[in-house]
């Protein structure tokens, strides 16, 4: 996986920066690939990994954050989507493994900001500074 990540939680902020490149070895498919995805009005998630992999299973999250809000009428804090979103990825990796790296910011108005690194084997930290990758 060839994909950088970087994480920044301030003073009142979250920063989250990805590279723009989609490749495998020496071949590169793309150089403006997105992977930065709006969770919701104060959430970003950041990923990086298997292509197929991440478009899918942040797409799963994000529509699942989106219909978790539709029904309970309350957004989720930084923590919790954090939380699902760990939770998600070791319940795959019993069935089928997602090959995503990620990063989530948010600000909640409760706690303040909020930085969370998670891995394709589901593990989860909350960081003040955060990376995935090399570059």
């Amino acid at each position: 996986m060839a994909d950088t990540l970087i994480g920044v939680k301030g003073k009142g902020f979250v920063v989250v920066a990805a590279d723009s490149s989609n490749a495998r070895s020496v071949i590169r498919f793309k150089s403006d690939a997105d992977k930065v995805m709006v969770l919701d009005s104060h959430k970003l998630l950041g990923f990086g990994g298997d292509t197929g992999s991440y478009l899918q299973f942040t797409e799963y999250v994000q529509k699942n954050i989106a219909l978790n809000s539709f029904r309970s009428g309350f957004k989720m804090s930084t923590h919790a989507a954090a939380k699902f979103t760990r939770h998600e990825i070791a319940q795959a990796l019993r069935k089928a493994p997602v090959q995503a790296n990620l990063l989530i910011g948010g600000y909640d108005e409760r706690t303040g900001p909020a930085l969370y690194w998670i891995d394709y084997l589901g593990n989860m930290q909350q960081m003040n500074i955060a990376a995935h990758g090399y570059g």
